[in-house]
């Protein structure tokens, strides 16, 4: 009989940064000590499988929303699989594990992405204030995280720990070996953002940010790297105004790219132009690779994250012309050091051992 602790880590199929992170914690726990279950909620597995290492195993569980059945169809599964522990590291998700894990009293870990307040409906966040006080431990990302997750939902202090986002190092490393996506005689000046193209993720305020670079910098082009529906609305209103003020041969949607490094490493400057957050793992990863950065104060924890001035700019939301003016002189940056303090994988490991 195995005396490996059985663990299904839940994420939906969707390639975020809390479900690569997701993906990463389990990654870190030895495979001698742990055996380890992806369960993939949603309509299908997503491009998050790409992340998933193929000497995992992967279950789907099949659903249009997840506040439609959901937590029977968790129930279910943890009703046959019999963890020792689950884990989720999204908001809406987490309720309706610890609610169906409790019905087993298996063990439950969830980590906060974003903060409480961005709840919008009343018994969502009616289920979420109750359900966070069964939970064996919850993961904050930051000192504001931890102390709202406290007020919010009541739960013991004794359960919440504050670890800031490790960092995939080996993942990073590899995949930022990949060759350049751009071209070999471009010598523009290049600036990047890699985010799913959301009005929460401020393309809307880079662009129109870029617009005021470019014409100080002619030679200078815009890449957004992430996922993007031509359908939508905010996207929509995007390509007007780039088109509308003659921006389509230096600002480009890349679409989705499972190796955003590539893009971030072989460029000049890291824009995060973000009106909400939860701990930016876009902007850490970027600072890893070295890359001068200009950040939004979405959050206090950026202030902490890049020290303005050394390597990188930090501006308050919506302010367009300060944006402009920092990306101007942040890519000119060079030879400093790392100034985020991460978690390491032995502070993972700890917590999955103590519960």
């Amino acid at each position: 009989m195995s005396n490996k602790r059985k663990i299904l880590f839940f994420t939906p199929p969707s390639c975020g940064g809390a479900e690569r992170m997701t993906v990463f914690i389990a990654k870190m726990l030895p495979r001698d000590q742990f055996d380890v279950t992806f369960v993939i909620v949603g309509r299908s597995m997503g491009d998050i499988v790409k992340f998933i290492p193929s000497d995992y195993r992967v279950r789907l569980i099949c659903l249009k929303k997840i506040w439609h059945g959901g937590i029977f169809r968790i129930w279910n599964i943890i009703r046959k699989e019999k963890p020792d522990i689950v884990f989720s590291s999204l908001l809406y998700l987490n309720a309706q594990l610890i609610l169906a894990a409790s019905l087993f009293k298996t063990k439950v870990i969830v980590r906060n992405n974003i903060s409480f307040n961005e709840i919008k409906r009343r018994t969502k966040a009616l289920i979420i204030r109750t359900t966070y006080k069964w939970a064996d431990k919850v993961i904050a990302q930051q000192k504001e995280m931890y102390d709202e997750i406290i007020s919010y939902t009541g739960i013991s202090p004794e359960k919440v720990i504050t670890l800031h986002n490790p960092i995939d190092t080996e993942l990073i490393d590899e995949k930022a070996k990949a060759p350049s996506p751009y071209n070999k005689e471009d010598k523009s000046i290049k600036f990047v953002w890699t985010a799913r193209v959301d009005r929460t993720k401020g393309q809307d305020i880079l662009i129109k940010a870029f617009e005021i670079v470019h014409r100080a910098i002619p030679n200078s082009k815009l890449y957004l790297v992430g996922k993007y529906d031509r359908n939508d609305l905010f996207f929509q209103n995007l390509r007007q105004y780039i088109n509308d003020n003659k921006l389509t041969k230096c600002v480009f949607f890349t679409g989705f790219d499972d190796n955003p490094y590539k893009w971030v490493i072989n460029a000049d400057c890291f824009v995060m132009p973000s009106r909400k957050e939860g701990l930016p793992n876009s902007l850490i990863d970027a600072m890893y690779l070295g890359k001068p950065v200009v950040a939004t104060i979405c959050i206090p924890v950026v202030s902490r994250i890049v020290k303005d001035g050394y390597n990188g700019i930090l501006v308050v939301p919506e302010d367009i012309k300060a944006m402009a003016s920092a990306m101007q002189k942040a890519f000119h940056f060079k030879d400093f050091k790392m100034t985020y303090i991460h978690a390491s994988k032995d502070d993972f490991i700890s917590i999955f051992r103590s519960i």
